[in-house]
């Protein structure tokens, strides 16, 4: 079973991932974003690559946060497995 200490370790790593996650998805969009306001000079064409790049946005930091649930569920799962238990031949 794991301690709350390793829990809170899990979790605060995971939390952490994510930030960081989150802001090179920023970064990378942002610079999306500038390109279009920089080359793009048709307000018509640049309201639906701007639509796009926000959908792209959300959609890539909604993976982002399943992702990291995955793999802290994973770790905190890791913390918990009992290998004795599940390989041991019953009677």
């Amino acid at each position: 079973m794991p301690s709350g200490y390793q829990i809170f370790l899990t979790r605060l790593i995971g939390e952490t991932m994510l930030q960081n996650i989150n802001s090179a998805i920023d970064t990378f969009q942002s610079t999306k974003t500038q390109f279009v306001k920089t080359f793009v000079k048709n307000e018509e064409l640049a309201k639906p690559l701007n639509t796009f790049i926000e959908a792209q946005t959300s959609y890539a930091k909604a993976v982002a946060v399943e992702v990291n649930k995955f793999y802290t569920t994973l770790g905190l799962s890791a913390y918990t497995f009992d290998a004795k238990k599940a390989f041991s031949k019953s009677k």
